[in-house]
């Protein structure tokens, strides 16, 4: 079993999504009555924490207003399960996440513990669309029933170190070998896929990998270009950077992994079917006989040469034009394609927004590298952020070249579509 857990500041939305997504169902609740909708749930929740008030008066403003968990057992960990075995998992996950004890190195007065079990929450059933494995989604309310703040500190290393001990108690796989496990299994299906292909191409390969029962996330640039992908197993995304021997299946090297598995088929190739000879053409010649011929030494009067105009277009950046259109109206973006890559590579989605995708914080980025912040600023609202927009007098500075320009553009989009605080203001 696998166990996922942060701290969020949009637990309305995910309550909505864990206890009204289709096929989900309720396990139970926490100090919470039964048959409530979910908007009543998550309105229990506020009320709750706003009876606290004067208690939390000198406690630090409390961002993260939620606590979110994942679980994900393996698909014949849970074969033949019930509704009261699920329901026996999540008591014996939220006792085991109680149970780790782990303190801020400068907040000695801080309580090491979480108070899940004395908290308000809902658990919920989920099925995977695509491969109907089963997992659970418990969203827990940051202040307990006594009005304390349960600790959030290194949350996602004690959903794992739970998982662990539930893993031992009941003889199941621990989550870091599965993992192990799940990346060299899943490398071995991009090979086989790649040794399948009589010649490369990217789409075949998608193909491939999605026959063999893999779910495949590819990241494209504006035109077209692969930046990245991802596979999903069960309920688990890997990247590629994580996949293969050194990175060799990432989009960069992908098609090297491709020719050095062929390489020996295409050597017996060319062996038994020599390549026919091409012949000259008149152009080629002629250039070949303007580059072999000598060069002329210049005396001192002469004057220097021009460059050639192939001289002249080495020394000019490539450009890359991205055409985006937002709100009926269309914005032209001319870049380098250095700084692009900067956009297009190093481009993240911030963990907790549910709107954005990769691309729309991508059209932020480039909106910002152009000037059209206001474009910028739109977009990023639309989906739910804008809670670092660019302040008055933000822009390119002076002496800053394209590629330091990128990263602060790629930065700033990056928090622009982070969902807006909405912590306890008392």
């Amino acid at each position: 079993m696998i166990a996922k857990a942060d701290n969020i500041t949009h637990g309305s939305n995910a309550v909505r999504y864990s206890a009204d997504k289709e096929l989900a169902e309720i396990v139970k609740v926490g100090h919470l009555p039964e048959g409530l909708t979910t908007s009543s749930i998550w309105s229990r929740m506020m009320l709750h924490q706003a009876q606290f008030k004067e208690k939390l008066q000198g406690h630090r403003r409390i961002k993260n207003t939620s606590i979110r968990i994942e679980l994900s057992p393996a698909k014949e960990e849970t074969k033949g399960w019930t509704m009261a075995d699920w329901q026996k998992l999540a008591d014996d996950f939220i006792r085991e996440f109680d149970a780790v004890c782990l303190k801020r190195p400068d907040r000695q007065d801080d309580d090491p513990h979480t108070h899940l079990a004395n908290s308000q929450y809902v658990v919920s059933l989920h099925h995977d669309s695509k491969s109907q494995i089963l997992h659970l989604h418990i969203n827990a309310n940051r202040i307990d029933m006594d009005g304390n703040v349960n600790n959030e500190y290194m949350i996602g290393k004690r959903a794992t170190m739970a998982a662990n001990i539930i893993n031992e108690q009941r003889g199941w796989v621990q989550s870091m070998a599965k993992r192990e496990w799940n990346i060299d299994e899943i490398t071995n299906a991009c090979i086989e896929a790649l040794k399948e292909m009589d010649s490369f191409d990217f789409n075949t390969y998608e193909a491939k990998l999605k026959a063999k029962g893999y779910g495949v996330n590819v990241i494209r640039d504006s035109i077209g270009k692969v930046r990245g992908y991802s596979l999903k197993k069960g309920n688990s995304t890997y990247k590629s950077t994580l996949l293969g021997h050194k990175r060799s299946l990432t989009p960069s090297r992908l098609r090297a992994t491709w020719e050095k598995l062929h390489q020996d088929k295409s050597i017996h190739a060319q062996t038994m079917v020599p390549k026919k000879p091409q012949p000259i053409t008149r152009p080629f010649a002629s250039v070949t006989a303007k580059v072999t011929q000598p060069k002329q030494q210049s005396s001192p009067k002469q004057m220097p040469l021009r460059p050639t105009m192939s001289e002249s277009t080495k020394q000019q950046p490539v450009m890359v034009h991205h055409d985006i259109e937002w709100n009926g109206r269309n914005y032209a973006v001319d870049i380098t394609e250095k700084a692009d890559d900067v956009l297009m590579k190093e481009m993240a989605l911030p963990d907790d927004v549910l709107w954005s995708t990769l691309t729309d914080v991508q059209h932020t980025a480039l909106l910002l590298f152009a000037n059209y912040v206001d474009a910028a600023t739109e977009i990023s609202e639309s989906c739910g952020g804008g809670g670092n927009a660019p302040e008055s007098g933000w822009g390119r500075k002076e002496d800053e070249d394209d590629i330091a320009w990128a990263h602060r553009c790629a930065q700033k989009a990056f928090g622009m579509h982070k969902r807006r605080s909405r912590g306890i203001h008392w």
